[in-house]
């Protein structure tokens, strides 16, 4: 299964070692209103992308179906949440608690 990951800056890198998820969050400490979010792209499209605040977004983003959201995520259950993206287990993901929407 192949995915990739947008960094802050927007550079967007494919064959991203799943062990350096933990450095990709890391880079939302020098996150600002331009740069705000990090994520993990399945090659389905199905998108995961997180946010300093805690805030993650679960989407399609060939445009199918609602966004979902959860607020408060650690940083562990960010990594693991794309861990399973990366391994391509959409339907364990769809499992957790979502709230409709992109959130606040």
């Amino acid at each position: 299964m192949a995915y990739w990951v947008n960094h802050l800056m927007g550079n967007a890198e494919q064959n991203f070692s799943i062990d350096a998820l933990t450095s990709l969050y890391d880079e939302l400490a020098a996150a600002d209103g331009e740069h705000t979010d990090v994520s993990l792209t399945h090659e389905s499209e199905w998108c995961l992308s997180a946010f300093a605040s805690g805030l993650v977004v679960w989407e399609k983003v060939a445009g199918d179906g609602e966004p979902k959201h959860m607020v408060r995520v650690t940083k562990e259950k960010t990594i693991e949440l794309w861990n399973l993206l990366a391994k391509g287990s959409t339907s364990q993901i769809d499992q957790e608690p979502w709230v409709p929407g992109y959130g606040a």
